[in-house]
Formats: structure tokens, sequence, C-alpha cells
């Protein structure tokens, strides 16, 4: 452990931490890595979360309580734990956030490996129960595995602002006076990039570290609230003093963040004029100082925004808000370019330059695709087409799955690579084919189209206006739109999977295939006039699930078969009643127990399994 007593300081910032708290502080304990401080730092809380965390203190040797006795806020709370802990490595948790068990193990080995002062991890949102990519901006900076040295050389990261995904070496921040500032609500943007800039090397692995817990009332709700927009602002003067006059592209990384609450100027007129005043004259100064503006990685929309702003065009900022730009589709090709023909395009009033709305990265409306096909062994995504001029790196259809709970997401996920299709009309079309056998039997799967770039990449959820139609062939196979009218995919991929075997001593369904079942099931029957459930036990060489008929058998009943699929942690995910088609050459099976019931498994017209006792 060299001069330190742990290998990393987790330091949880606790106030008011409720149900979520304590599976918080569970995900905690229960990590891989040996050598780990948990410091929880109760700020007061009116609720009963110092309760738990002396739960675990009792229980746990490394485990320590900071219990507060005057509130003052979680950036206060964040620096007494800094200056507290005894690990080589600091890391900050917020308290209602779940941390998958490799996550400190991985973070830190990955920080020795490259003798870093930062390691950094990807997160993704916690919604409910399940788990979500997070933005591409975000997003783009964990891609790949890779070790900096020199910023400059990866201004991208400047875009993870976070706390929560990064082990920091305390000497680092303890000889630097790197603290979070005082009542800033985005306390931790100023944190990190100064980290940042101190730090010699800086390592970053793809793997999910973090998951961040979505609540309603959240900050991420609050952004078109123009004091919370005012802290925003304020949060990036913070940063000039080192970081803008070191890294000259950090300004064109900033001008995203300047944009994102922008639909807040739409009812409230104070919003609109600090946009207009304070806003505009931070950004007008600060961009005199970098070289052209426009060449970011900004979309066009976020593009637009900034020369309204910057050029005082509040009417036509307000009315492309309000208008949206989802009826806008049309796309001028010319001199081996794509234009997006929104309004403002070549209007004589305004002038804006054409190089604003070149298509240069992928956004919803500019993906077409003709059809979805389902068949017995693939989906087929028949005709994908995009702007005539658009390139890039590569393009993949991605099916995301929704049921893990404590696994990295991308394992979860998917990636079919897109082929190009050779057309005599030079347009530019794709085909993509996902074979059904790579994809989980039993799942729901977010549909995503990700285009890469040479250095980031788009991550674009395929709603109902980018498909013509979907065709489906396959009963396994489910796709459908969400009420907001995104693309999913539900497979229920069990046909053929299971066989009767029956005896007069034991109701018995084998498993046909045991490597194909990658979730964890249970079957059980059930009596529809007493809504009685027993459930079938799986035998030790897990190929057969089994129940003695006199568990459960009554004579003059009828009975249902049923199966629930079931993550790591024993919540159900999926439900669905046996049909035929579930079973490889179903027969219908009679016969007599050893009791002398007899027994009948047949199917009704709707082809569901039905157990009858006479």
């Amino acid at each position: 452990m060299s001069d330190y007593e742990y290998k990393v300081s987790a330091i949880v910032l606790v106030y008011n931490g409720g149900k979520y708290l304590r599976d918080c502080i569970e995900s905690l304990v229960n990590q891989t890595l040996d050598g780990l401080e948990i410091i929880l730092i109760n700020d007061v809380s009116t609720d009963d979360s110092l309760s738990v965390c002396r739960e675990f203190e009792r229980d746990y040797d490394n485990v320590r309580i900071i219990n507060k006795e005057i509130n003052e806020g979680l950036a206060k709370n964040a620096n007494i734990g800094i200056e507290n802990a005894k690990g080589e490595y600091v890391i900050l948790v917020d308290n209602d956030d779940i941390i998958p068990n490799y996550a400190y193990e991985r973070l830190y080995n990955k920080a020795k490996e490259a003798d870093a002062d930062i390691s950094i991890g990807s997160a993704n949102f916690l919604i409910g129960k399940h788990q979500y990519e997070m933005p591409a901006y975000e997003r783009n900076a964990w891609e790949k595995e890779r070790v900096i040295n020199d910023l400059e050389e990866f201004p991208i990261l400047f875009g993870d602002a976070f706390y929560w995904n990064k082990i920091i070496k305390r000497d680092l921040l303890i000889e630097h006076n790197i603290r979070l500032p005082i009542d800033m609500i985005y306390a931790d943007r100023k944190f990190s990039h100064t980290a940042y800039s101190y730090a010699r090397t800086i390592a970053i692995i793809p793997d999910c570290v973090y998951m961040w817990r979505q609540r309603r009332n959240s900050l991420s709700d609050e952004r078109k609230a123009l004091g919370n927009y005012i802290n925003r602002i304020e949060s990036y003067k913070l940063d000039l003093d080192k970081i803008t006059s070191s890294y000259h592209d950090y300004m064109k990384i900033l001008m995203r963040r300047v944009t994102v609450p922008i639909h807040g100027i739409l009812n409230n007129e104070e919003f609109e004029d600090y946009l207009f005043n304070e806003t505009r004259d931070f950004l007008i100064s600060e961009i005199s100082k970098i070289n052209d503006v426009y060449d970011n990685s900004l979309n066009i929309i976020e593009n637009l925004y900034i020369y309204l702003i910057l050029n005082n065009h509040r009417k036509e900022l307000k009315q492309l808000l309000k208008t949206g730009f989802k009826i806008f589709k049309d796309v001028v090709n010319e001199n081996n370019k794509s234009y997006w023909n929104l309004p403002l395009f070549r209007n004589p009033d305004l002038d804006v330059p054409d190089r604003l709305f070149e298509i240069k990265r992928l956004i919803p409306q500019f993906i077409k695709i003709k059809e979805i096909i389902t068949d017995d062994d693939s989906i087929i995504f028949n005709e994908i087409e995009l702007p005539r001029f658009f390139e890039m790196k590569k393009g993949e259809i991605v099916f995301a799955g929704r049921c893990e709970f404590d696994e990295i997401l991308e394992e979860n996920s998917v990636h079919f690579e897109l082929e190009p299709i050779v057309n005599e009309k030079g347009r530019n079309i794709f085909k993509a084919e996902i074979p059904l056998s790579k994809l989980n039997i039993f799942e729901d799967y977010d549909i995503y189209f990700q285009a890469h770039y040479e250095e980031y990449s788009d991550n674009i959820r395929i709603s109902k206006d980018c498909v013509g139609n979907i065709i489906n062939h396959n009963d396994g196979i489910n796709l459908l739109y969400t009420a907001n009218n995104l693309l999913s995919a539900c497979t229920q991929l069990l046909t053929g999977e299971f066989k009767f075997d029956c005896d007069e001593e034991t109701f018995k369904i084998l498993v046909e295939n045991g490597d194909g079942i990658k979730k964890k099931l249970k079957i059980y029957v059930r009596n529809p006039s007493t809504k009685e459930k027993t459930h079938l036990s799986l035998n030790e060489d897990k190929t057969a699930y089994e129940l003695k008929w006199k568990f459960f058998l009554d004579k003059k009943s009828s009975y249902t078969a049923h199966l629930t699929v079931h993550d790591d942690i024993g919540r159900v995910n999926k439900k669905i009643r046996l049909t035929t088609n579930n079973f490889n050459d179903f027969d219908e099976i009679s016969l007599n127990t050893k009791d002398n019931k007899k027994v009948k498994i047949f199917n009704t017209k709707y082809s569901n399994i039905r157990i009858r006792c006479y």
C-alpha cells in the first residue's frame, strides 16, 4: 500500500439519501478492489440517512462517518472528504447512485498501469431499473481505452466535467489546492477541469463505472430555470483563469453547454435578456481569442443557435425554437456538398453563411429507412439512405438491451455494421442484417443509429419518422414504437426451446438448448380458478424443470403453464404464457399419474398449453 493507508477513498455526499442510500452504500462495500476506504459525510440529514450510515459503519471496518452539525452543502462536504481521505486516490459519490462492483478495481489498475494522476471510466443513466447510454457529447470521451499526456491532443475530454466517474490522486488535489467552489450548482466543472489541467497523465477506460440516477425535479430537469442558467455561465467564467488560457479549443467545447437550456427563453423574458446580454458578451469576449468559431464538433442546430446569439437575432432564434426542426427534411445537394434546407438557409435578410447548414454530422431528420423486415433468422434494415454527400468513418445499427442492471451496458448492447449498397443513382444507401442468434432470446432493445467519425460519434435513437414500413414474419420478434414514437424491439425467441418428458410421477419440461438461455428462467403452473401458482424446480444438471404431480394436481382442475425471465438480482423482466410454439414438435400427452389420476396436456385453439386432470 506504499505510503497510503488505502488505494482509493470513496467520499459519499449524504443528505437525505432516502430509499436509494442503502443501495448506493451496498454497491460500495461490495467493490472488488482490496484497499477501499468509504467515507460517509452526513450533512445534517432530516431522514434516517444517519442510522443507515451507522449500520454500515458498524458492519464494515473500512467505512467511517463524518457527521456534520451544520448543513453546509455538497461542495463543502466534498472538500472536507478530500482533506480527511487516507487513500492514494479519491473519488466523489452522490448518495442516490450505483457503482458497479468492479468499477474501482478497474480504475485503480488502469491508473497504476499508466502511472496516471487521473483514471476515468464511462457512465450510464439509471432510470428506474434500467440503464441508458448518456449523450454522445459525454460518451465520446470514453469511447475507447487511451492514455493522455497532452490535453491539446484530446480536448473532447473537457466534455466530461463529472466528479463521480474518475479517481484522482489526492496529492494532486492537495498540492494545487483543487477544491469544489462553494455555492455553485455546477461546482464539478471547475473541480474536474482544473484537475485535468494539472495532471501529467490521464487514463481512460470504456467500462461503465457509475450509474447516475435520473429523478423528477433533478438538476437536469431544471436546466430551463434562469437561476440555474446564470449559475451555469458563472461556473464557466471560473474556468477562464487556468483552462481557457491553456487550451484554446475549450471555448468551442463550452459553447454546447451554453445552448443546452436555450428553450428557457421562450417563456421567460429575463432569461432571454440574460442570454442576449451577459451570455452574448461573455461569448464575444472569449471567441475573439480563438480561430474560426464554427470549426467545431457542434451540429448544425447548435451552430445556428450560436450564430443567432452572437449576431443578436432574438426574433429569429425564438421563431426557430418555436418551429422546431422535425418538419424540415429537405436537403440541397450541390458542388459535392449537402445542405440542410432550413428557413434561414440563404435568407437575404440574415446572410447566414452556407457552411453553417452543411451536413457534416448526423441527426434523425437525415436518416431514411425504407423498411425493416423480420424473418426466421434475422432482422433486415433495407435501404438506409443518408444525405448524398454525407461521409462517416463507419455506421452501425445498435440494439441496446434494457434488462441489465448491475453490468456494463455495452455488454448488453449489440452492434451491427452497415453494408453499402451499390446503386446507379449515386445515392448514399446502406443495409444492415441482424442475425437473431446475436440477440438475447428474451430482451427489450432500444434501437439506435451510430455514426462514427474520426474522433467522435453520434448515437441517434431511430424514430417512427425515420422508418417507412415494418414487415414482421417472425412471431418471436416484436418491432414496435414507444409512446414517444421511438423504435424498439422485444425478443421472445424461445421457439422450440422446450419439450415435455412427463412420467407417472413427475411433470417435467426439458430445456432443449441450455446454452441459449441467457437469462434466469422460472416456470410455474397456475390454476386459473384459484389463482394459485406452483413453481417447477430446475434439476441439478440444469436440463429440466420438474414438479411432482402430487404437489399441484387436483381432480377436475385445469392449469396453464407460464414462464418468467429474471435478471441477476431477482426482478421479473418478462412474463409469458407458454404456447406450443415454445416446444419442439409438440404432441398431445395423456397419462395416468402414480395416484391414478388421469392427466392430459394439450393445446387450446390459441396454441396455449393446458394441463387438465380428470
